[in-house]
Formats: structure tokens, C-alpha cells, sequence
């Protein structure tokens, strides 16, 4: 004879089959029946032409925007309710089957976010001209990595990168994102960071499309610049993002500025300075010269007026014309002191300015490089300024004019 189960035994003896048999499955269907309640419960059912599940989650695990008539694949536990017996899906994800489903949960996300004003352009944060660090939130094995690395050391040689490795699609994929770019806005490590990933299709990118990402690039402490794809992929971490751009090399660009443009920026600075300068002396030389030339006018009309008065007084205007004689002589001698010192003041403002364009030269940051120097820094990317910041043992990193180097302290102060 069998044995006889109470209804809780049988229950729970399927409970227990169902957990030991299928601890997980991924089931695809449409959506019907959706509801929600306000314990944070979320209810529908996955149908097919034959059958249907009841299916239930979480509100906070479950942040896609499901409607009926939705094709979707979750993924979950089977289960029986423990008082009413009956069979259901406790589910852990959802992810969107069909461009139309995804389509219209794109839509309806949008809205949402736009609604909250998630999207608005006045409290976007600008970026950096001159960043010192930048994180990176892409897979390390994507070609989006390689690209964004290379433009970014060549555009601006010493920028310090920081990746955070995620997945970029899949299952948990969004949770990466987020971890990442919270420990990149709490940190306060970097300058900005970059969001990035190659194309694919539309259900490729629904990583893009998440809501947790969207919310985390919201709340971030630095500015974020997504680049996904190609120009023509728009997702709703885009949209969020102070700033979109169009590819990941795109994104890199825009972070960082190129180092030629910073180069000619320098030297239109310096020859507009230098022109300044000899402006300056242009000006107070002719200003001198005016002076000269009135002087010399006024020693030509003293020498007439003399001339006139021995024509008239004789005598006595001898003794006057001595007199103006000895005036003219000394006028003779500050005229020849005012012309040295003109030529002087001209060598000195010309002296000055080549020392300011000398100057200018001497500041850039690859020429200091270039002449043998080097920036020393921790791992963490903090230049070393101090030899008391180093203990023995220490791992530090040094930039040179072409190149870097590890190197580890063996004495320390």
C-alpha cells in the first residue's frame, strides 16, 4: 500500500523535486495578464498556442516595462504555492524578444525617464578641458577598448586610464555597468568616464536600454560620455548621458584634447604676446623720438633768437649768446642721454620678449619631458612629490619624454 502524504507533505515533496530537478529555467512566451500589487509583487502569465505559466517577481528586480502581448524569454525557479498548491515561475529576469517588443519598451522607458527629467540638456555636466584621469566601462576583450586606449594616448599622452571590465550584454550585464559606474562616481579617482561598447542589434544593446544603467549615469558624481555603436544606434543611456557620442573612438575625443591643437594654441599665443611687446616699444620709441625732435626744434629757435639779439644789442648779446652756448651744450647732453636711453629700453623690451617666447617654449608639458625629465606616480595615478611619500617596497610608475616605466622603491626616507 503507498504511503499516505498530508497535502503539505505532497506539496512540499514537489517543491523540493522541482528544486532538485529544474533550479533554473528560461522559458519564452507572451505576455497576458500583467498586474502589479502593493506588496512590490509583479503577476502575469507566458502563453503559447497550447498552455500558459503564471509567472510572479519582484518590482525592483524585475525593471522592464512589460505590456501584454510582449514576446519575452524570463528566466527563473518552478515552483508550487506552498497554500494553494499551484504551479508557478518565481522570476528572477526578464529580456525582450522581438524588435517590436523592444521597440515599444524602448518607447515606453523613454518616456518615462523623460517625464522625470532624466534627460534634460541644463543639468548635463560639462567636461574637463584638461582631465588628468579617465575611467573606462567597457568588456576588455572588445575591440571598443583597443580603440578608445589608442586614441585617447595619442590624442593626449598623459592622460591615466582606469578600466572597469564588464559584460556589455547578457544576463547581468546591467548590474556590472551600475556597480562600476558607482565606484567611478564615489571614488573621485577620475575626471570623467566613458561608457562604451561596439554595435550590434537592437536586442544586443537592450544593456543600453536598462533602466538601472540609465539611473546610475543620472546619479553620477562626474560627467559620463556613452558611445555606443555606430552614429545610427541611439539607446536610453545615450539620451541620459552628458554627452553622446556617435562611436567609442568618437568618445575618446571628445574626453581628451589633441595635443597639436594644444601645441598651436601655445605658439598663437606666444606670437601674439611677442607682437604685443614690440608694439609696446614701437609706441614708446616713437613717443621718445617726438620728444628728441621738439627738443632739437627748441635748441634751432633759441640759436635764431641769440643770432637775433647780437644783431640788436651787440655787446651785450655776446654775453646772452655765451650764456645760451653753455644752455645749448647741456641740451646737447640730455638729448644724447635720452637717445641712449631709447636704444636701451628698445634692447630691453626686445631681451624680454625673447625670454617670454623662450619661456613659453619651456612650459610645455612635452618639452619638460622631452629634455630628460619624467613624472613619477603612485599606482593610483597621484604624482609623487615628496620622497617621504614612498615606502620601501613601493610599486611607482614613471612617464618619460618617449615611454613609461615600473620600477619598485628599495630605500626610502
Amino acid at each position: 500500500m503507498p504511503k499516505v502524504l498530508t497535502v503539505s507533505q505532497f506539496v512540499e515533496a514537489i517543491r523540493g523535486l522541482l528544486r532538485e530537478t529544474l533550479p533554473l529555467v528560461t522559458v519564452q512566451g507572451e505576455v497576458t495578464g500583467y498586474r502589479t500589487r502593493r506588496d512590490n509583487l509583479i503577476y502575469f502569465e507566458l502563453k503559447d498556442s497550447a498552455a500558459r505559466a503564471l509567472c510572479f517577481g519582484l518590482s525592483h528586480e524585475i525593471r522592464t516595462v512589460l505590456e501584454d502581448g510582449m514576446e519575452i524569454r524570463v528566466t527563473g525557479s518552478p515552483s508550487l504555492f506552498k497554500q494553494s498548491g499551484g504551479f508557478h515561475l518565481r522570476v528572477v529576469a526578464v529580456e525582450l524578444v522581438g524588435e517590436g517588443a523592444l521597440r515599444k519598451a524602448f518607447e515606453a522607458l523613454r518616456r518615462k525617464l523623460e517625464a522625470e527629467g532624466l534627460f534634460r540638456e541644463e543639468r548635463k555636466r560639462p567636461l574637463l578641458e584638461f582631465p588628468e584621469t579617465v575611467g573606462v566601462v567597457t568588456s576588455p576583450d572588445a575591440a571598443a577598448w583597443t580603440d578608445v586606449q589608442r586614441i585617447l594616448r595619442n590624442r593626449w599622452p598623459l592622460i591615466n586610464i582606469k578600466l572597469a571590465a564588464v559584460a556589455v550584454q547578457g544576463a547581468g550585464a546591467a548590474r556590472q555597468i551600475v556597480k562600476a559606474l558607482d565606484h567611478f562616481s564615489t571614488s573621485g579617482d577620475v575626471d570623467a568616464v566613458i561608457l562604451t561598447r561596439g554595435g550590434g542589434s537592437l536586442e544586443d544593446l537592450q544593456t543600453f536600454n536598462d533602466e538601472l544603467v540609465a539611473r546610475a549615469i543620472y546619479a553620477s558624481r562626474v560627467p559620463v560620455v556613452v558611445g555606443v555603436g555606430h552614429e545610427r544606434d541611439v539607446t536610453i543611456a545615450d539620451l541620459v548621458a552628458d554627452v553622446r557620442a556617435s562611436t567609442p573612438s568618437n568618445a575618446a575625443e571628445r574626453v581628451v584634447p589633441d595635443r597639436a591643437e594644444v601645441l598651436h594654441r601655445l605658439d598663437v599665443m606666444a606670437g601674439r604676446l611677442a607682437r604685443a611687446v614690440a608694439g609696446m616699444i614701437e609706441v614708446e620709441g616713437n613717443l621718445l623720438g617726438e620728444q628728441a625732435r621738439r627738443l632739437g626744434s627748441a635748441i634751432t629757435q633759441l640759436t635764431s633768437a641769440v643770432h637775433l639779439a647780437r644783431q640788436r644789442f651787440g655787446g651785450a648779446a655776446l654775453i646772452m649768446s655765451q650764456r645760451i652756448a653753455r644752455v645749448a651744450a647741456e641740451l646737447g647732453h640730455v638729448s644724447s642721454r635720452l637717445s641712449y636711453a631709447l636704444e636701451t629700453l628698445i634692447v630691453d623690451r626686445r631681451t624680454r620678449t625673447t625670454k617670454l617666447m623662450s619661456l613659453l617654449q619651456t612650459l610645455s608639458p612635452l618639452a619638460i619631458l622631452k629634455r630628460g625629465y619624467s613624472i613619477t606616480s603612485h599606482p593610483d595615478g597621484r604624482i609623487v612629490k615628496r620622497s617621504r611619500e614612498l615606502t620601501r617596497g613601493q610599486t611607482i610608475r614613471t612617464r618619460l619624454g618617449v615611454g613609461r616605466a615600473t620600477s619598485t622603491v628599495t630605500s626610502a626616507p
